[in-house]
């Protein structure tokens, strides 16, 4: 017989080495190789090399106090031009008695949009959605005031990072369903139905929008019957949304050809119509596949709308420069006017970006 053999534990191993810590976080992602470390000190060096001097002329140094370009004494940026202007850089030149419908029409956005978070699908699809299509008339309507029985204000005096605000929005509300619509012409079997969406598809996306912003306010009034007058900005606003809806319209025909055949084989197995397959099991997979590209695609015709300032519409941007040639600001203040207004657009894009995450989060039907 063999004799039995006695067990003998194998010898303790030493302690893993420690994975966490900052220390830790530092080696992996700034010290891994030695040319992540060359590249480390080196970006190190330059910032420790510019940033004093930066946040010396950006916050120590800086002239905060004071109404006139006189109280700018230090070396520091003047951060009181921005004050001064800082009105006629969200509202332009709206009358200070009737911003209460500029802050109205901002705050019915803001409230429908969080509005979409709390209530349930059934709640959004019925009145949320509805809300937001009715969001640019009714903005229209309080903006301008003579046809709720208010004190009319021209279009001439709106501007500020407001009109960027408002303007957007309201471009993106209506260009969504028409890119959707057009999306779906591209892909239908109709000749004609197919020949124009593409046509209208690849015109608006293939001429620049400064052209489009030229034609909208100079030719397209060339268009309409004689003693007919349309208003600049609206026919600025269409032109928006006709240059945002040929964009959508491609981003959705990418979601579109991202869902599997066998949605659409499944939808018609059950009976349903084309307007009951596309809107209840297409479109949701849609959204969700290119909630990517739609983000980009708003926070792009977000940013397009300082172009307006080419063609004498007063937003954030042609503010600045307005506010920069003033008689009494020739101090050379545009470092600070630019700054603030990048400042301002970084924050409403990084939130659109956070949102779009969000909204990214609640659609994942992912199973871990």
């Amino acid at each position: 017989m063999n004799k039995l053999q006695t067990f003998t534990p194998s010898p303790a191993r030493p302690a893993p080495e420690n994975t966490v810590g900052p220390a830790v976080w530092l080696k992996n992602n700034l010290f891994s190789t030695p040319l992540d470390t060359v590249a480390t000190l080196l970006l190190g060096y330059i910032l420790l090399t510019i940033l004093p001097g930066v946040i010396d002329w950006l916050f120590l140094s800086a002239n905060w106090t004071g109404d006139s370009q006189d109280a700018c004494v230090n070396d520091g940026a003047c951060w009181v031009f921005v004050s001064a202007w800082s009105q006629q850089f969200f509202y332009g030149s709206y009358p200070t008695d009737e911003l209460w419908r500029v802050n109205l029409s901002i705050a019915m956005l803001v409230v429908i949009i969080a509005a979409s978070y709390q209530f349930e699908k059934g709640v959004r699809e019925k009145i949320i959605i509805p809300l937001f299509l009715l969001l640019p008339v009714i903005s229209i309507a309080i903006l301008d005031g003579s046809y709720l029985g208010l004190e009319r204000v021209s279009t001439d005096l709106w501007g500020g990072f407001s009109l960027n605000v408002l303007l957007a929005a309201a471009s993106i509300i209506v260009a969504f369903p028409l890119g959707f619509i057009w999306a779906l012409g591209r892909r239908s079997h109709m000749p004609f139905a197919r020949s124009i969406s593409i046509i209208l598809i690849e015109f608006f996306r293939g001429v620049p929008v400064l052209a489009l912003f030229f034609m909208g306010s100079v030719m397209l009034p060339l268009f309409f019957p004689e003693g007919t007058s349309v208003d600049k900005l609206v026919r600025v606003w269409i032109v928006l949304i006709l240059f945002m809806a040929g964009y959508m319209a491609e981003v959705f025909r990418g979601g579109f050809n991202a869902i599997p055949q066998g949605q659409y084989e499944a939808a018609d197995s059950l009976g349903l119509s084309y307007w009951q397959k596309t809107v209840l099991i297409i479109l949701p997979q849609v959204i969700k596949v290119s909630m990517p590209n739609i983000l980009a695609t708003f926070v792009m015709l977000f940013k397009n709308t300082t172009f307006l300032l080419i063609i004498g519409i007063f937003e954030m941007l042609s503010t600045t420069q307005t506010a920069l040639s003033n008689s009494r600001w020739l101090g050379g203040h545009a470092e600070e006017g630019y700054i603030f207004v990048a400042v301002v657009f970084w924050t409403v894009c990084f939130s659109m970006s956070m949102i779009a995450t969000n909204i990214e989060r609640k659609l994942n039907t992912d199973h871990q």
